[in-house]
């Protein structure tokens, strides 16, 4: 193989360390965002869920 440097430090070749930065900051805040859409998914079955519960003993 002509190169045996891992992609991480390819990466830190492309990147200054603010864009870096910058770039973990987005993902962490991109993962929060689907975290909390999977959260409200969640809660929005188990009202659902609820509702049809009371319809289906009423």
């Amino acid at each position: 193989m002509a190169s045996d440097s891992s992609p991480n430090e390819s990466l830190e070749s492309v990147l200054t360390q603010e864009q870096d930065a910058l770039l973990d900051l987005y993902l962490n805040n991109l993962d929060n965002f689907f975290e909390n859409q999977k959260n409200a998914e969640k809660i929005q079955v188990e009202i659902e869920t609820l509702h049809l519960k009371k319809i289906l003993t009423e």
